[in-house]
C-alpha cells in the first residue's frame, strides 16, 4: 500500500507526577567507574559524575559540577520540590538528595546562580512547547503502564498530510501502529488522541507516553490492537518545535502552563486549585467551528488516515479522546458531527453549557455514541467544569462514567486516564 509517509520513528522518551521529597545534603558517592551519567558532567580534569542515581530506598540524589558557582537549586516535579539547595564539595560537585519519590515519571532541572540548567549527567530529555527538562523514571507498580517493558512494541510513524481548512500545504502528525500491523492484512478501529495547550503533535508520544502505554496494554491483553492517530492540534503550526524541520510559530503559541510546583500567582501553592482562564469551562468557552481545527480532524484527517491505513471505517471503530485543549476540540469536533464517533473521552475539560450546547448534546446521544468517558483530578483547575460536563452527559442519558483521582492539570493524571479508557474502546 502507498503511503504518504516521511519516516519512521521508533518509541519514545519517558516522562511526569505526585509525592512528597524533601532536600537534604548526599551522603552517597559521587565519582563513578562507568554506567549511565558516568561520562556527562565532566569538566577539562574534573571527576566523573553521576546524576541522577536512584537509592534502594527511592530516594535521589542528584549532582552537578560547577565548581565555580555560587548557588545551585533544584526545582522538580513532585510535592515541596522548587529551588531545593545543593551543598559544594571540595571537588566542586554540588549534591542533595531528595524522596523517596513514588513511582512515576518526573521531570526537573537545576539553577545555577540564576540561570536553568538542564543535568549533564541525564540524557533523559523532555521538550514540553519551548520547555525543556529532564526525566527521571521510579518504576513501580503504579508507574507499570508507562515504563519500557520486554514486550512487542509498535511503531510510531511521522506523517506529513494537506489541510485546506487550516490553509496549509502540509501538516505533521504521529501514528502509532500496533505490533504486526506492517506484516498483516487486518484492518484497526482507530483512536485519535488530542494534546493540550502548549503541546503538539509529541505531546502524547512523548509526555503521555501513549505508545509505550498502548503496547503493554496490548501485551496484558487489556486493549484490543488499535492505530492511534496524534495530530498538532495548534491550527496555525505545521511542525513541532525542536526538529529544524521548516518555519516554527510565534513562542507565545507554544507556551506550555507550568509544571507542577511552578505555578503562578493566584492558582494556589503549587499550581493547585484555583479557577482555569474561562472559569468552570477550563478555559474553553463557545468556539467557532467553521474553519477550525476540529473541522480539519473530521473532514481532512480522519479522511486521510482511512485513505492510507488500514481502518474499519465506522462509526463504532472511530474513539476521540483530548485532554484541557485536546478536550475542548472533543467537544467541539463530537457535538458538530453526531455519527462520528463511537467512543468519547474528555480529561480535564468541560464547555459553555447553554440551551444550544444541550441540543447538540441530545443529537449527539440519538447518533448512538457507544461510551462517553470523563475524568479529572481532584485539584484540576478544570475539575468543575468536567464535573459539569459530566453531569450533562449523565442527563442526556449517554452510557457514560465520570473518573477522578488525587492529582493536578498534568500529565501524571492523564497518562492513567489514557491507560483506563483504551480498554473500554472497541468492545
Amino acid at each position: 500500500m502507498n503511503t504518504p509517509l516521511t519516516w519512521m520513528r521508533a518509541a519514545i522518551v519517558p516522562l511526569l507526577l505526585s509525592s512528597a521529597a524533601f532536600g537534604q545534603p548526599a551522603q552517597v558517592p559521587a565519582v563513578a567507574t562507568g554506567g549511565r551519567g558516568a561520562a556527562a558532567g565532566r569538566g577539562a580534569a574534573g571527576p566523573r559524575v553521576v546524576s541522577p542515581e536512584i537509592l534502594p530506598d527511592k530516594r535521589v540524589t542528584f549532582r552537578l559540577l560547577a565548581a565555580k558557582a555560587n548557588e545551585v537549586t533544584l526545582t522538580g516535579h513532585w510535592e515541596n520540590a522548587t529551588n531545593i539547595p545543593l551543598t559544594k564539595d571540595d571537588r566542586g560537585i554540588w549534591s542533595v538528595t531528595v524522596g523517596p519519590l513514588g513511582d512515576q515519571l518526573w521531570g526537573y532541572s537545576f539553577t545555577v546562580d540564576g540561570a536553568k540548567v538542564l543535568d549533564p549527567g541525564n540524557a533523559e530529555v523532555q521538550r514540553d512547547g519551548n520547555r525543556y527538562e529532564n526525566l527521571l523514571m521510579i518504576s513501580g507498580p503504579a508507574s507499570e503502564m508507562w515504563d519500557f517493558k520486554d514486550v512487542p512494541h509498535g511503531q510510531v510513524e511521522t506523517i506529513w498530510y494537506p489541510s485546506e481548512i487550516l490553509k496549509e500545504k502540509s501538516r505533521r502528525m504521529l501514528v502509532y501502529t500496533p505490533p504486526n500491523y506492517h506484516t498483516s492484512n487486518a484492518k484497526y478501529p482507530v483512536l485519535y488522541l488530542l494534546h493540550g495547550g502548549g503541546g503538539d503533535e509529541d505531546a502524547w508520544d512523548t509526555m503521555g507516553r501513549a505508545n509505550i502505554i498502548m503496547d503493554n496494554l496490548l501485551a496484558a491483553g487489556k486493549i484490543k490492537p488499535m492505530i492511534v492517530v496524534m495530530p498538532n492540534g495548534n491550527a496555525t503550526q505545521t511542525v513541532s518545535q525542536g526538529y529544524g524541520l521548516g518555519p516554527t510559530p510565534a513562542v507565545s503559541s507554544v507556551i506550555a502552563p507550568p509544571p507542577p510546583g511552578q505555578a503562578g500567582a493566584g492558582r494556589g501553592p503549587a499550581g493547585r486549585g484555583g479557577p482555569a482562564p474561562g472559569g468552570a469551562s477550563g478555559g474553553r468557552g463557545a468556539q467557532p467551528y467553521a474553519g477550525s481545527y476540529p473541522e480539519s480532524l473530521v473532514k481532512e484527517i480522519i479522511p486521510f488516515v482511512e485513505h492510507n491505513y488500514r481502518v474499519v471505517a465506522n462509526k463504532n471503530s472511530r474513539a476521540v479522546a483530548g485532554l484541557s485543549m485536546g478536550a475542548g476540540h472533543t467537544i467541539a469536533a463530537t457535538n458538530n458531527n453526531p455519527g462520528v464517533f463511537g467512543y468519547i473521552g474528555v480529561f480535564s475539560g468541560g464547555g459553555a453549557i447553554n440551551e444550544a450546547f444541550d441540543k447538540q448534546l441530545a443529537a449527539l446521544k440519538a447518533s448512538g455514541v457507544k461510551y462517553y468517558w470523563l475524568g479529572a483530578g481532584d485539584a484540576d483547575m478544570a475539575h468543575a467544569g468536567t464535573v459539569a460536563l459530566a453531569e450533562e452527559v449523565k442527563k442526556e442519558g449517554f452510557v457514560t462514567s465520570y473518573h477522578e483521582m488525587p492529582g493536578i492539570h498534568y500529565w501524571f493524571i492523564w497518562r492513567k486516564f489514557l491507560s483506563d479508557f483504551a480498554p473500554v474502546l472497541f468492545q
